[in-house]
């Protein structure tokens, strides 16, 4: 697969008390590597956000993630099913990895708002990756 990355830069709101990035936070980075990553495919079947639903979200939280240093936010694996896409990612920060994550994601057909089957474009995006 070829790698996907983003940059995010933390912001002190995202913050707890001890000064770590929330674990809030970190699981709307994930999200946003994710559709970054999908939209990067060229999906255009509707906003992507629209055409999907999390089914499932698994965190590992490896290190402490600090506010001041810019995250980098890596897609490592992709995998299309009939109706779902899994996707993990990861974190890190000054070359250290601090989070790791996995999500199932389940395309929905916008109108009747079931499961549907993925694109034929967008599977065979996710098949070259």
């Amino acid at each position: 697969m070829q790698d996907f990355a983003i940059t995010i830069t933390p912001r002190f709101y995202e913050t707890d008390a001890l000064g770590h990035i929330n674990n809030a936070s970190i699981a709307a980075w994930f999200e946003l590597v994710r559709m970054q990553f999908i939209a990067s495919t060229g999906e255009r079947a509707g906003e992507p956000a629209t055409n999907w639903v999390l089914a499932a979200l698994n965190i590992d939280f490896i290190a402490e993630t600090f506010f001041g240093t810019d995250v980098i936010a890596r897609v490592t694996d992709a995998r299309a099913g009939n109706t779902s896409l899994t996707v993990v990612s990861e974190m890190s920060q000054e070359g250290k990895l601090t989070v790791r994550g996995k999500a199932v994601l389940v395309h929905l057909d916008a109108e009747t708002r079931t499961p549907s089957p993925l694109p034929q474009a967008l599977s065979g995006a996710f098949a070259t990756r």
